[in-house]
């Protein structure tokens, strides 16, 4: 009975309430995977790093919009107050790891200099120190390098530059955060940063046909070929399978046991195969035509595949080493950082274009008119 009425209250049962599902937070990995990039690259476009192309940073963003993703603003601010009140913080140490094989790759300022002062730079950047660590003969080993790693308490590591006798690194990876330099032939699959040398021999084959040349000719190493997953080779077959079988040279490959024999091998495959220009990311070739007799751009042309700073009047394609190593250790930092350690399900393989460079080895084609 209700006592303010007298009436008997009807009382409702209570009604079954659906539930509320949670609300759904999407991470840098949901926006990666949809974007098809790596978590990584997702990270920097979102803080507008120039490293990352443009209409990537664009594509990336409205991903991120269409998932209503918005940076954390009381995480920031914390991040901001903790760094504030924090100014001397920890320096993580990173290990710059190469191999005693690769002696050739060091000398002067080009290759791995520039791949290490990139990653230099992007480390102090991020409050992180780079030692460089070399294994291999006459060197540390594996099993030797994994006890000074963990001794100084080093979770990143870069591998930069591994010939190809050495397909394995066998370290714990489930320790450390990882990320390669070139050497794709290197076992495990981490993931990688290399200049995109399939582009690069693309890009060398089209515009040396604009400068008129037709018998382009490919030079280098086996052992190049291999480190880097053949992509000097694939680059100049995709441009052939275009052209006119009679402009078709078959690639020069040979082994690094065979450089003393090239003042031979070069000029005979010249003139077996009528070619007109030589493309190569041997700078020692240079040497090999001297010694050879053979003239540049007389007798053949040249582009090169790979020039250095201190050969501004080559003709070929300049590769980025400094931003290699720079993407490698800002990838790598952000991995230490989220504690990313072992061997990724999946690899991914980050690629950096080289661009064009005229020069005096290889001029543009003057036609001669036909009487």
């Amino acid at each position: 009975m209700s006592k303010a009425s007298g009436k008997t209250a009807r009382v409702r049962p209570n009604a079954a309430k659906a539930p509320v599902a949670p609300k759904r937070y999407f991470t840098l990995a949901d926006i990666a995977a949809k974007a098809g990039v790596h978590v990584t690259t997702v990270s920097l476009a979102l803080r507008d790093h120039p490293s990352i192309p443009p209409l990537t940073r664009a594509r990336i963003r409205a991903v991120a919009k269409k998932f209503g993703y918005q940076r954390d603003p009381l995480l920031d601010a914390l991040n901001f107050h903790r760094a504030r009140r924090s100014p001397q913080a920890r320096v993580v140490s990173s290990a710059f790891v190469v191999h005693a094989g690769t002696t050739r790759l060091f000398g002067g300022s080009h290759y791995q200099p520039l791949v290490y002062a990139g990653a230099k730079a992007a480390a102090e950047a991020r409050g992180h120190s780079l030692d460089i660590f070399v294994v291999g003969q006459g060197h540390l080993a594996p099993a030797r390098l994994n006890t000074i790693l963990n001794a100084r308490s080093i979770t990143g590591v870069l591998l930069s530059t591994f010939e190809i006798d050495i397909e394995q690194l066998d370290l714990d990876w489930d320790q450390f955060c990882a990320v390669k330099i070139e050497c794709l032939h290197l076992t495990p699959n981490l993931d990688a940063i290399s200049n995109d040398q399939l582009q690069v021999a693309r890009l060398a084959m089209q515009q040396l046909r604009k400068l008129g040349y037709r018998r382009i000719g490919l030079a280098t190493a086996r052992e190049d070929q291999a480190r880097l997953g053949e992509s000097f080779g694939m680059g100049v077959l995709i441009e052939q399978a275009s052209l006119p079988e009679a402009e078709c040279v078959p690639p020069l490959f040979f082994s690094l046991a065979e450089v003393p024999q090239l003042t031979r091998l070069i000029p005979e495959w010249m003139r077996a195969h009528h070619v007109d220009v030589i493309i190569s990311n041997w700078n020692e070739l240079f040497d090999t035509f001297a010694t050879a007799g053979v003239h540049l751009p007389q007798d053949v042309a040249f582009a090169c595949l790979d020039i250095p700073p201190s050969m501004p009047h080559v003709a070929g394609v300049v590769q980025n080493h400094r931003l290699v190593g720079q993407r490698a250790m800002e990838q790598l930092a952000i991995m230490t950082d989220a504690y990313q350690r072992g061997i990724p399900e999946a690899q991914t393989i980050t690629y950096i274009p080289g661009f064009w460079q005229d020069g005096i080895t290889a001029p543009k084609k003057v036609r001669r008119p036909a009487f």
